[in-house]
């Protein structure tokens, strides 16, 4: 079975931003927010860096043949690694573009450049990064609709991290009005779905749009739930099997979300979750794993 990770995310070193505050990295696996030092990754990051090198070595060990490279301003803007990553080996990864989505039609003229000039394609947003400087502006305002009609002009794909409820009206917003992009929803829906402010109905009336909108694909990584339970993630493979039941195999790929998902799980483990343990044939199995991948991405 061909497997192919479509949310893997390097960087040659943490600086990012969350809650308002600067975050770097420091020794061991750990990184610094504030005056608070967390455990980000395991102790075995160095620096806390996720490397090409090291990415590549694990996708190797678990047979992992094809990936796309996941930024987050979580981590921090490094376009140019990522370009690098895919100008070195073009026929294993693709990268997707990040850029502020706040500068609006700026956004929209260096995306345009990105696509015109570099291998990079697509564009993501995380909301709870985006937006936690200026809490009062959502990804459908009127300001951003020039970011929205590029990435539809180059017919791009946007995943997005949602947070609340309203990123979903948004979603919904969206979708149907720019039937050209594709949006991966992130983590199955993410926080929006299953953080401690979602409804409970939530990631019900996600898989009613789904429904709705053709335009809508999921990626299987990191389940919320995952932080609550050990291998094999029961709530979170419960999960995984009613999106599955609700809108087929041919618009959810597996992901794993590295390196981060380290600190829950091996990587044999966030594959065997889905391929053990959701209960799906093997021949939507093989669409899950990597052949809507390598259709969508790849070929």
């Amino acid at each position: 079975m061909t497997i192919i990770d479509i949310h893997a995310h390097i960087y040659p070193k943490v600086a990012g931003i969350t809650n308002g505050s600067p975050m770097t990295g420091e020794p061991l696996g750990r990184v610094r927010v504030g005056n608070e030092l967390r455990q980000f990754l395991p102790p075995a990051f160095e620096n806390t860096r996720s490397t090409l090198e090291m990415l590549i070595a694990y996708m190797d060990w678990c047979g992992i043949s094809k990936a796309v490279l996941m930024p987050n301003p979580y981590y921090g803007y490094f376009n140019d690694y990522l370009i690098d990553a895919v100008k070195r080996n073009p026929d294993r990864f693709r990268a997707v573009a990040l850029a502020d989505f706040l500068k609006g039609k700026k956004t929209a003229e260096e995306l345009a450049s990105l696509y015109d000039h570099t291998c990079l394609f697509g564009y993501k947003i995380e909301t709870d990064s985006t937006f936690q400087c200026a809490p009062h502006k959502h990804m459908a305002d009127a300001e951003f609709l020039p970011i929205w009609d590029c990435i539809s002009a180059y017919r791009q794909p946007v995943f997005i991290h949602p947070f609340t409820a309203r990123d979903i009206a948004d979603i919904r917003t969206l979708a149907k009005q720019f039937p050209d992009i594709r949006f991966f929803l992130c983590h199955m829906g993410a926080d929006a779905c299953f953080g401690p402010a979602a409804s409970p109905m939530a990631f019900n009336e996600l898989l009613e749009l789904f429904r709705i909108q053709p335009n809508l694909y999921m990626d299987t990584s990191t389940v919320p739930h995952y932080f609550q339970e050990e291998y094999p993630f029961p709530s979170s493979a419960e999960v995984i099997t009613h999106c599955y039941r609700a809108v087929g195999p041919e618009r959810i790929l597996w992901a794993s979300d590295y390196p981060g998902m380290l600190n829950h799980a091996t990587m044999p483990e966030l594959i065997g979750l889905v391929t053990k343990h959701c209960g799906i044939p093997e021949s939507d199995l093989r669409l899950i794993m990597g052949e809507n991948a390598q259709r969508l991405f790849f070929s």
